[in-house]
């Protein structure tokens, strides 16, 4: 099946040019047959601190459900994407899954980092979800550094793990390693979808696709790229659970008994 990331520099508070950027790239993704695609973190706002945008980011992201939920029927897609949110009075820095129904699922950050933690509350749990016979796993950005995440989604049944970045070039090393270790330790496939260009940051971009022997798919090159992949889950169970050729076989070896302990 056909996956499909999003690279592109959101405007923050410019809501109207980032959702369009969204419709694009969803006709563009639907034309090919893309049965997913991948947005940044926060992207229909725009990486921001500033409180009042993220307010009116959340009563935007009203109104540009319906549009997004149109073009997931239209193209029997799955549209995943970052805005924020409030629950409980609280900002929450966001993923959303529109998946042709109205029930929109959310995913809150779990793991904040620098300045979020002064601006957004941690969510609570975890999020895998089903489409079209396939379940993904979801994480944002700096979650991508805590192996413990993937795994667990994993564990929960993934098979290929959605990651949404702001990220800095500064700690592009991290990216590098990171996002290819959380595939290939999992035998899962891994798809990123991160911001360029500059804003709050000098973001990284490199949105790519990886898989589950860790090997880099397709990578971004362009500024602003639609990325999209014809992804084979079928070979998972050979990287998960056989000892030989390439296959690492982490699954079959795991001794859970011995890390409970370690989980705190």
């Amino acid at each position: 099946m056909l996956i499909a990331a999003a690279q592109f520099n959101p405007l923050p508070g410019k809501f109207e040019y980032n959702l369009n950027k969204y419709i694009d790239f969803i006709n563009k993704a639907g034309e090919e047959g893309a049965m997913l695609i991948l947005f940044p973190e926060l992207s229909l706002t725009g990486y921001t601190y500033d409180l009042e945008i993220l307010e009116k980011g959340i009563e935007f992201f009203k109104e540009a459900k319906e549009e997004l939920l149109r073009l997931s029927r239209k193209y029997n897609m799955a549209i995943v994407g970052g805005t924020p949110r409030k629950v409980l009075g609280k900002f929450r820095n966001s993923i959303f899954v529109i998946k042709k129904k109205k029930e929109i699922l959310f995913y809150d950050k779990t793991h904040l980092f620098r300045k979020e933690k002064e601006i957004f509350e941690p969510g609570e749990r975890f999020l895998v979800f089903k489409f079209n016979g396939i379940k993904f796993g979801v994480l944002i950005c700096y979650e991508i550094g805590f192996p413990e995440i993937s795994r667990i989604l994993t564990l929960n049944g993934a098979q290929i793990l959605l990651a949404s970045f702001a990220f800095g070039k500064e700690r592009k090393h991290i990216y590098e390693i990171a996002t290819r270790a959380r595939a290939l330790e999992n035998g899962s496939y891994l798809v990123t979808s991160s911001t360029s260009g500059k804003g709050i940051m000098n973001f990284l971009g490199n949105s790519r696709i990886v898989g589950p022997d860790g090997e880099i798919l397709i990578n971004a090159r362009k500024k602003e790229e639609l990325i999209v992949h014809n992804i084979d889950i079928s070979i998972l169970d050979y990287y998960r659970f056989v000892e030989e050729g390439k296959s690492h076989a982490y699954l079959l070896n795991r001794n859970g008994n011995l890390y409970k302990d370690a989980v705190k």
